[in-house]
């Protein structure tokens, strides 16, 4: 619209068609450079547009019209506008008045820029012309003042050469000796001589004074810098050549397939494929002809403002990058088309794509900013600091780096939105809250959720049974705000439960519920401390409860500290600030600030504690992170709840602590509103919080206050923790005293605020520690006995409250916990029961024994790999041995597979044999696809196509088609095009367990790791870089988390890692042709 309305020259005029027969009537836009054109003065997009810089436009004679049409001819005056790009076709128009055909080819000339670039090119001629000449001025210069300086010097020699000569000349005369001398041929032999030793000492110091230049760091330096500059060519040579096939062998073809009759995609879809394809090679057009022209006079002239030129046009990247994820999607919507799948596959056998395909050619653009990155890097290397470039190249690498942190940020935004919204497309009933931008995705897994009895209990008697399994599993999704629940239906589509979606805010989650002795005995051991339960009180509804059961301790940590850690983040990160800056009364620091909320309103910010509240989550809805717990039971209850400041119900009232006057004796009273509450008057000096512990009798207060409830059934009391769901109150009656401090130094204190709530904080943190990164005090063991020592010292600490005493037990008793809950056999444990088996045939195992067991071995090999080695690229380091030596025992193992499977095909000598060994392995891949082993999937389809293998022409025809399909399919799965677009899609869909294939991982990590630098200009820690390794490491140790539940079979595993009968490659290449040797040629 804005180029139809404010064009410089806008009308309707008439277009020679492309055959040359016909004349169409379009309006016409000329704004700055850009000739638009639509078909009508209304239409809203433009048919198409015209560059006309550097055109040139001229009046054209009119044609010679047939008899009939000679009249309407004469009227139409003709005007052309010829384009210097290659294979680009004159435009021929035409109008009916020539004082406006005029002004269309005055103003098109003028838009064209032709006298601009004539003069800008004379220009730059001249420049380099006098620059020339200011060199030449400068070396002639240079040359005559150096004359001057020796014409001066050989001046004073003769000067004293004369003076030298006269004195002779006197001596003789005063002599008069006029007989001739003797020894005058010998002095001109001996000054021969030296003449020609000091221009040998000349020559040899030069020569001596050049070689040391040549050695020197200097000159090494500038070399190194010439050569970064002429490899950087080389890549920009390639680069536009890859975007040039992009553009003429897929992008133009296909637009002209979108207006065919019967198109095979629509042009909105080559749009979104090809989004600033051909703006892209144009400008890379343009630099790398200025960096060729530069190059040819390397090393005078600079480089850096050609970077200058293409940095503000580089934000198109921006564009390409961030559409790069939906492009491949719909590449891939459009290959289910098959006529258009044929088309593609034809342009991909084109000679110039060398077997790449278009994803291929997509690609390339996104690596190409990382490259200038480090092209800049090495370049400033070798660039001294005095150089007169030095200064623009480093504004490049700033500005380039800046770029890339930007679209970094907006891939990682754009891949979480697309996480979201690929899961939001997989329930069928749709879930509104995962089209909010915020929502970020945390972690997904498959858990049994325990279903309720009619009165509220728990049927935990089932859990150990198979159909409660079966029956019971629900694919969990963890987001920042929400838990999604659902069932997987037919076709891997989802359904929502009943309270599928639930808003963390309102949950309390209970880490260990309790359960009572007949609970236990029908259980079962398999499930034991592998459940926990989410307490969620919405506002708006009754409350309800979720109990859910994790595979094995290890996953139910993980769940347990991400759902923890998402609590904490909503409630402490975003209310308590506002509620704190507004409502407290004593100066503390930030973190201290969650204790302060405990008295706050969610709502309104005013102090809730002088009206009843209306549901028990108002009492604590503004919890702390502290795993503490309070509660009249005796059983060891873990629940996520502040253990301070607790609300002290009287009778189904509150008690107002809001007006508690701060003094230096503490809170010296009661606020005046609680009198139309409650007729007790209460004296905080007496305040006593309820408390729990382990194998701990309940005190007095606590038993009164169970007498209290027992004798007055209508009223429930309700806790922090046991089956109840709020808060621990303490009834008005009862004596009132803090526990574990004396009244008379601890009430109303500030600074007993601020202990209690840096130890909450220390403590929570071990927590997390330790639930979450157990193999850091599994491998060390002077790290876990030093944080064991600390919480011992912690336990005896005298002022300590009962909560936290409670709080370091748990975290000690989870230290010295020796049984890791998942009873799963260990690596070192398969390997020794091997070492003693003897190995079978293949022929004795099943292909759905050696699948199983081949998953069971590689998935043990890959949770092995601690994170620690994912950081600094060490296993492309020298000395990868040692700095990684877990992923170097992966890829190993990889490599020790892959050589198996070849040998035992190769060792058949009869081709039936063989190709039935490749059927097998193949069935063997298809059931570890089935079983997301996807490393397996690689092993084996990579080991089908190594030379030995690949060249048995013979073997191949015996194959199967359905198995030469499957091949194929599995090939298409794990192939490394689009930088395993595949493989991606297929672990985004897939529930662990999962053995993903590490190389990919590792391949993201390199990319990141070269691409992106640690630390911001400004010195400070580059956390979107951070950001990215850690979700890649975070989606790694998801997978390592969760086992199998596979059955070990030693006589499989033994004939997998046994390596007696294993040929290397040329002994496979060898066997290979002596099998079926090669053809005559």
């Amino acid at each position: 619209m804005e180029k139809r309305k404010d064009g410089a020259r806008r009308g309707y005029l008439s277009k020679r068609s492309a055959d040359n027969t016909k004349w169409h009537t379009k309006w016409f836009a000329l704004l700055q450079n850009m000739l638009f054109y639509f078909e009508t003065d209304s239409s809203s997009r433009p048919s198409g547009l015209y560059l006309l810089e550097g055109c040139v436009c001229d009046r054209a004679p009119s044609p010679k019209p047939p008899l009939s049409a000679k009249d309407s001819l004469e009227k139409q005056h003709y005007f052309t506008v010829n384009f210097n790009h290659e294979n680009q076709k004159t435009l021929e128009l035409r109008t009916e008045d020539a004082k406006d055909c005029d002004e269309w080819v005055a103003a098109i000339a003028h838009a064209s820029y032709r006298n601009l670039a004539t003069e800008h090119e004379a220009l730059m001629q001249k420049y380099l012309h006098l620059l020339q000449i200011v060199e030449t001025e400068k070396t002639v210069a240079k040359q005559l003042r150096q004359q001057i300086e020796d014409g001066e010097i050989e001046i004073e020699r003769l000067k004293a050469e004369i003076a030298s000569l006269l004195k002779d000349h006197e001596r003789i005369q005063a002599s008069q000796s006029s007989a001739p001398s003797d020894d005058d041929s010998d002095i001109k032999k001996i000054k021969k001589v030296q003449s020609f030793l000091r221009g040998w000492l000349c020559r040899r110091k030069w020569k001596t004074i050049i070689q040391d230049y040549i050695r020197s760091p200097h000159a090494d330096s500038m070399r190194k810098r010439n050569q970064v500059v002429f490899s950087m060519l080389e890549a920009e040579a390639e680069y536009v050549q890859q975007l040039h096939i992009l553009v003429n062998n897929f992008l133009r073809p296909l637009r002209m397939a979108a207006s065919s009759k019967k198109p095979p995609i629509t042009h909105d879809d080559v749009s979104s494929i090809f989004l600033n394809s051909e703006t892209i090679m144009f400008l890379h057009q343009i630099f790398y002809q200025g960096l060729k022209a530069r190059i040819s006079s390397w090393p005078t002239l600079v480089l850096a403002d050609l970077f200058d030129i293409l940095l503000p046009m580089l934000n198109i990247y921006q564009e390409f990058v961030r559409n790069h994820q939906y492009s491949l999607q719909i590449l891939a919507h459009c290959k289910q088309n098959r006529d258009f799948d044929k088309l593609l596959k034809h342009y991909e056998a084109k000679p110039d794509c060398e077997e790449r395909t278009l994803e291929t050619f997509l690609t390339y653009p996104m690596f190409q900013i990382p490259r200038y990155i480090l092209t800049l890097h090495e370049l400033l290397a070798h660039t001294p600091h005095e150089h007169v470039e030095r200064n623009s190249l480093d504004y490049a690498k700033s500005k380039l780096e800046e770029l890339s942190r930007i679209m970094h940020d907006e891939v990682s935004e754009t891949e979480n939105i697309r996480k979201n919204l690929a899961i939001e497309r997989m329930i069928i009933e749709g879930c509104e809250i995962l089209l909010d931008t915020s929502q970020t995705f945390v972690r997904q897994g498959s858990l049994i959720q325990v279903p309720m009895s009619e009165k509220g209990k728990i049927t935990r008697g089932r859990l150990g049974s198979l159909s409660l399994r079966k029956e019971g599993e629900r694919q969990c999704f963890l987001f920042s705000k929400h838990l999604i629940i659902c069932t997987r239906g037919s076709g891997g589509k989802l359904h929502l439960t009943k309270n599928g979606v639930i808003s963390l805010i309102d949950c309390t989650l209970v880490e260990e519920p309790e359960s009572t002795d007949e609970d236990a005995k029908t259980s079962g051991q398999d499930i034991d401390h592998l459940d926990f339960k989410i307490v969620v009180e919405p506002k708006d509804s009754s409350s309800f409860t979720v109990i859910l059961v994790a595979s094995s301790r290890q996953e139910k940590a993980a769940w347990t500290s991400d759902i923890s850690q998402c609590v904490d983040n909503i409630r402490c990160n975003g209310l308590m600030m506002n509620a704190f800056e507004e409502n407290s009364k004593v100066t503390v620091p930030q973190m201290i600030k969650s204790l302060e909320l405990l008295f706050a309103n969610s709502q309104n910010n005013k102090l809730l504690y002088g009206e009843p509240p209306k549901s028990p989550r108002a009492n604590r809805k503004f919890s702390s992170p502290p795993p503490l717990s309070i509660s009249k039971s005796s059983s060891p209850s873990r629940r996520r709840k502040l253990s301070l400041n607790i609300p002290i119900i009287t009778g189904g009232k509150a008690l107002d602590l809001a007006a508690l006057s701060c003094s230096s004796n503490g809170y010296a009273g009661v606020y005046s509103s609680m009198a139309p509450f409650s007729k007790t008057t209460l004296d905080i000096n007496k305040l006593y919080v309820s408390s729990s512990y382990p194998n701990k009798i309940p005190d007095e207060g606590e038993a009164a206050s169970e007498k209290q409830e027992e004798s007055q059934p209508g009223k429930q009391s309700e806790s922090l923790s046991g089956r109840g769901c709020c808060s621990g109150a303490v009834r008005a009656e009862g004596p009132l005293a803090v526990s574990g401090f004396p009244t008379d130094q601890r009430n109303g204190d500030k600074e007993f605020v601020i202990r209690r709530a840096a130890t909450n904080r220390v403590l929570n943190v071990l927590r997390h520690w330790v639930s979450k990164h157990s193999q850091d005090f599994e491998t060390n063991e002077e790290l876990k006995f030093r944080v064991i020592g600390f919480l011992e010292e912690v336990i005896h600490d005298p002022e300590l409250l009962t909560q936290e005493r409670k709080a370091a037990a748990n975290i000690i008793r989870t230290l010295t916990q020796e049984d890791p809950g998942d009873n799963q056999i260990t690596l070192e444990e398969v390997v020794q029961m091997a070492e003693g088996v003897r190995a079978e045939p293949f022929e004795n195992h099943s292909a759905l024994e050696i699948a199983e067991q081949l998953t069971l071995l590689d998935h043990l090999v890959f949770k092995k790999i601690p994170y620690e080695e994912f950081f600094g690229q060490g296993w492309m380091k020298l000395e990868k041995n040692e700095r990684t030596p877990y992923i170097m025992k992966n890829t190993k193992h990889f490599n020790d597979v892959s050589n198996l499977i070849a040998s035992e095909i190769i060792r058949n000598e009869e081709i039936t044999a063989r190709a039935s060994a490749i059927e097998k392995w193949v069935a063997v891949a298809d059931i570890c696809r089935c079983l997301h082993n996807y490393n397996a999937v690689l092993e084996i389809t990579s080991s089908l196509n190594r030379s030995a293998i690949f060249r048995l022409k013979k073997t191949w025809l015996k194959v199967s088609k359905q198995t030469k399909a499957l091949i194929d399919k599995l090939q298409k799965l794990v192939s490394s095009e689009g930088r395993f677009k595949n493989l991606r899609e297929a672990l985004k869909n897939c529930d662990p367990p999962c053995v993903p294939y590490l190389g990919m991982y590792l391949t993201d990590l390199a990319f990141i790791e070269e691409g992106t630098p640690n630390y911001t200009e400004d010195g400070l820690v580059n956390f979107s870089k951070m950001r990215m390794i850690s979700h890649i490491i975070r989606e790694i140790r998801q997978f390592q988390q969760t086992s199998y539940k596979i059955e070990h079979q030693p006589k499989v595993t033994q004939y997998l890692l046994d390596q007696s009968g294993v040929m290397d490659e040329e002994s496979l290449y060898e066997a290979s042709l002596r099998i079926e040797p090669k053809l005559p040629s």
